[in-house]
């Protein structure tokens, strides 16, 4: 789970889904309310984690094996990857070149 870079406060699993949820390019702490960012590589594991198996699914699929199976092998690994989401996420404070933006 984040951890806020000011106030030190560590969010609930709802609080970092609520912040993955709204798309939004800065996160406020749900306690003090500073401004953050997700890390690069945080998005990079999550970007990683959801587009690979889409990639590779071709690869897999045979011809003995139904489209139903490996569309709930999908369902059951993309809600998986749903719930583990925020214990992956790892927050920084916004760059000083993008505050101004933050502040809107």
């Amino acid at each position: 789970m984040p951890k806020c870079i000011e106030c030190k406060e560590k969010w609930t699993w709802k609080q970092s889904m609520r912040s993955i949820v709204t798309f939004s390019r800065f996160i406020g702490c749900p306690y003090c309310g500073k401004k953050q960012m997700l890390t690069s590589m945080t998005r990079i594991s999550i970007l990683l984690l959801v587009f690979v198996p889409y990639i590779t699914m071709p690869y897999v699929i045979d011809d003995e094996v139904k489209g139903s199976a490996v569309a709930i092998g999908v369902a059951m690994y993309l809600l998986s990857l749903l719930i583990m989401m925020p214990f992956l996420m790892d927050v920084r404070e916004v760059p000083k070149h993008l505050q101004k933006y933050a502040q809107k």
